[in-house]
């Protein structure tokens, strides 16, 4: 992965936790693995026996309690309050780098995409609920990626 650089992933990190979450500190996970090890998390997880590229698991699995947070961290911005817990993303590479020559876009261009959209998830998103939320969480996905690349 040439194209990998840590620092840069954290900057990027950070700049979606502050569009989306504001001055709140937060932590999330990120695994990158192979299709097979997917496979079996996918399966695990989600009762499917196939690989997917991104799989994202929240913390919160309603979306309230974390708007309830960052509410209270508005009327408290200089507190000391502790970084809010978000989830885990995990992306295959395998998929990642498959999607990406298919696509005909870079490798990073690919991860960054799975990022955003395995981060949304994370903030309570979800394109399987309907039509209407598909559409409002590809128009936000396509906003953190326009911020992304316009660094």
């Amino acid at each position: 992965m040439s194209w990998w650089n840590e620092e840069e992933v954290l900057q990027n990190c950070k700049i979606l936790f502050r569009k989306e979450l504001g001055n709140s500190s937060c932590e999330m996970s990120l695994l990158m693995i192979n299709d097979s090890d997917m496979k079996e998390i996918n399966l695990l997880r989600r009762g499917k026996d196939k690989t997917t590229d991104v799989l994202s698991f929240p913390l919160e699995f309603d979306f309230s309690p974390l708007s309830a947070v960052l509410q209270q961290r508005k009327k408290k911005p200089h507190s000391s309050l502790p970084p809010i817990a978000l989830g885990e993303i995990v992306i295959s590479f395998d998929t990642l780098k498959k999607q990406a020559e298919e696509i005909g876009h870079s490798e990073k261009d690919e991860f960054y995409r799975l990022l955003v959209h395995g981060f949304l998830h994370l903030l309570g998103y979800d394109h399987e609920r309907g039509e209407e939320e598909e559409k409002i969480m590809k128009e936000k996905e396509d906003e953190c990626l326009d911020i992304l690349q316009d660094l």
